[in-house]
């Protein structure tokens, strides 16, 4: 609900390097307040956001960054001839819904059934962007993302995009390792996957940050250094093709120097 939220007020940003008019739509009171209360005063928001990443080196900015890298490459591949994406722990983000590049393409969301629910209760009856949406709610304790996607009709003999955004931190070693083989047994020649770890860097933002997941329970667990995360990817057969931080996105998107908040997003190809 906060990435949600933060993705809502980026949309105020100047420039706003990434578009999500759904997020307040989805999120709860009184996370929905807060995107509102930003919208109408849009800018007194762009002051405080702009003054956030300045003191920050942006920082403040990574999420909003990090869902427009993870945009860019799903919608470079879907532009390229992907026709499938999957989201594994979807959340309450809507590339679904808000990417129009994915015309063509069948998006797959997977993710806890409660978090799930509240999602398409929110959404309703709006239209997608994409091809096709569909739902495939999953236990990741209890179930395996091939034995859902098979129900959901994924077909593994066509490429596709999997992305698996801000988990890996929160896993054990072990079960990353697992979902990183259920990704290469599920992916074509060709597919790409994008995904975000924590390489260990931390900062006076990212504390408060870790402080606050601690005490709800959901701890950072894992951290891999970035050689680390090639050779898991390299052993499953996937080539690397980028793999970038705040201080990457800063300077691509916003032209400014920026500093690392210790969450990498790794893009890697699989060819068998």
């Amino acid at each position: 609900m906060w990435v949600a939220t933060m993705r809502g007020v980026a949309d105020l940003d100047d420039p706003a390097i990434v578009r999500d008019p759904l997020a307040a739509e989805l999120l709860p009171f009184p996370y929905r307040t807060l995107v509102r209360a930003a919208e109408r005063t849009p800018r007194a928001t762009r002051v405080i956001l702009r003054g956030a990443a300045r003191v920050s080196q942006n920082v403040a900015r990574h999420l909003a960054m990090r869902t427009r890298a993870i945009d860019d490459v799903v919608s470079s591949d879907a532009l390229s001839g992907t026709k499938q994406l999957v989201l594994l722990g979807a959340g309450l983000d809507a590339r679904a819904f808000r990417l129009d590049a994915l015309k063509d393409s069948i998006v797959f969301e997977l993710d806890h059934p409660d978090t799930q629910a509240l999602k398409r209760r929110a959404i309703g009856h709006r239209t997608p962007r994409a091809k096709e949406v569909r739902w495939a709610p999953i236990d990741f304790s209890r179930e395996t993302p091939e034995r859902v996607l098979e129900r959901a009709g994924h077909d593994r003999s066509q490429r596709t995009t999997f992305v698996w955004e801000g988990v890996t931190m929160y896993l054990a070693s072990d079960a990353i390792d697992e979902t990183l083989d259920a990704i290469a047994r599920l992916a074509a020649n060709g597919s790409s996957a994008a995904i975000t770890y924590h390489d260990g860097t931390t900062s006076f933002e990212i504390l408060p940050i870790a402080w606050m997941v601690r005490a709800v329970g959901e701890p950072f667990r894992t951290q891999l250094e970035p050689r680390e995360m090639r050779a898991r990817l390299a052993r499953r057969g996937f080539v690397v093709e980028s793999d970038e931080g705040t201080d990457d996105w800063a300077r691509r998107y916003f032209h400014e120097d920026g500093r690392a908040s210790g969450e990498r997003l790794v893009v890697a190809r699989r060819f068998r």
